[in-house]
């Protein structure tokens, strides 16, 4: 005869229970896969993209793999929405990326005025004490500079386009939250190799940051010899700047000029990876599963605009139309038993994972796994 101790088996299995609810509390919260917002930008009407696409906004998706790369997921942002909009999104998320590009700060409903709302609000989130990082590339550097500034401008014209060049570190580059984490073989390699790509027309110099609330890590020269500030973070808030261009390392083949050496890909990770840690401290989540899921990037696909002459290999190119329908919030769909596959030979079938309110119902799996080697801890002769 088999006798089974309750009492033993009961507590296990509440331990396996909490166990579990540990492990999808810690995915709800963000701090194991954080979802990053990605701002678009306008498309104009003479551009390519424009003569190729009916599009009137884009991002170029290797930001998106900038963030995925390193752990991260990808929601994108909307131009030409009201303040709550991004306001809503924002305490969402856990993190916002604007990235570069080639657009004005002034136009109406645009890069410039969705950026100015997001900074703010950010700014708002942080000082109520939650922890929410922007990063901004080359464009997005100088918008972040821009309104921390009071919408005052202090760029100064650079000759930087297709410059490959090394980081020129300041003394104290590493009492910066930024370096900190940062190797003395990877700093050497980043101030001695080409590891930075540089396309821009405007910089700031170290004058632009005069009784400011600025560090400044690094600065470089452009193709004239003028003086750039190339990295920032700022003292109060988790805001970081690049002038160059770390994605273009990673994922952007249209240029001989952009690095793709093992020190290039190296160092443009360390920024990747230094992002997303600083999202995975904020514990946002989205309100259900359902308003997740129509917010993520996947509900879009990129086009591979190289093709035609674009600076970018792929870009998720959207429309008005596309842009309303996904803020709208489907109900949350019921499961579905999957349908067999015929080529599939694995000797487990290929159940889908579904998620309520941020956490991953497959967590279920492990707890069904601890149950099962309960009954047979607790089954003796």
């Amino acid at each position: 005869m088999l006798k089974v101790n309750y009492t033993l088996l009961i507590a296990l299995t509440l331990a396996c229970g909490a166990a579990v609810s540990n492990a999808a509390g810690s995915e709800a919260n963000g701090t194991v896969a954080p979802i990053i917002g990605v701002l678009a930008q306008e498309i104009y009407e003479d551009s390519l993209i424009a003569r190729h696409f009916n599009s009137t906004s884009y991002i170029a998706a290797s930001y998106v793999k900038f963030v995925e790369g390193a752990g991260g997921r990808v929601v994108p942002i909307w131009i030409g929405q009201e303040r709550s909009y991004y306001e809503n999104l924002l305490r969402q998320i856990n993190g916002v990326l604007l990235p570069g590009g080639g657009t004005w700060f002034n136009n109406s409903k645009g890069y410039g005025e969705a950026g100015e709302h997001i900074i703010h609000i950010a700014k708002e989130i942080n000082t109520n004490a939650s922890y929410f990082p922007v990063w901004g590339t080359c464009l997005g550097m100088e918008l972040l500079v821009l309104v921390m500034n009071n919408n005052v401008e202090t760029r100064f014209d650079c000759k930087s386009q297709g410059q490959t060049i090394p980081l020129d570190f300041k003394p104290t580059y590493n009492e910066s939250r930024m370096f900190a984490g940062a190797s003395a073989e990877l700093i050497t390699l980043m101030s001695k190799q080409n590891v930075t790509y540089n396309y821009h027309r405007n910089c700031y110099t170290q004058q632009s940051f005069e009784n400011s609330s600025w560090r400044i890590m690094s600065i470089n020269n452009d193709l004239q010899g003028v003086e750039f500030v190339s990295t920032i973070e700022h003292l109060q808030y988790p805001f970081y700047g690049v002038q160059f261009h770390p994605e273009k390392n990673l994922y952007e083949f249209v240029s001989k000029l952009i690095p793709h050496t093992a020190g290039a890909v190296h160092s443009a990770q360390y920024f990747a990876d230094f992002f997303i840690s600083e999202a995975r401290r904020n514990k946002h989540t989205f309100d259900n599963a359902a308003e997740q899921s129509a917010a993520m990037i996947y509900n879009y696909k990129p086009e591979y605009t190289a093709k035609i002459g674009s600076g970018y290999i792929q870009q998720y190119l959207f429309d008005t139309d596309s842009e309303e329908e996904v803020e709208e919030t489907p109900e949350e769909p019921e499961p579905v038993e999957p349908e067999p596959d015929p080529d599939n030979d694995h000797p487990y079938p290929n159940y889908p994972y579904y998620m309520h309110h941020g956490d991953y119902a497959a967590a279920t799996q492990p707890l069904l796994t601890c149950i099962l080697m309960s009954l047979a801890f607790v089954v003796c002769a």
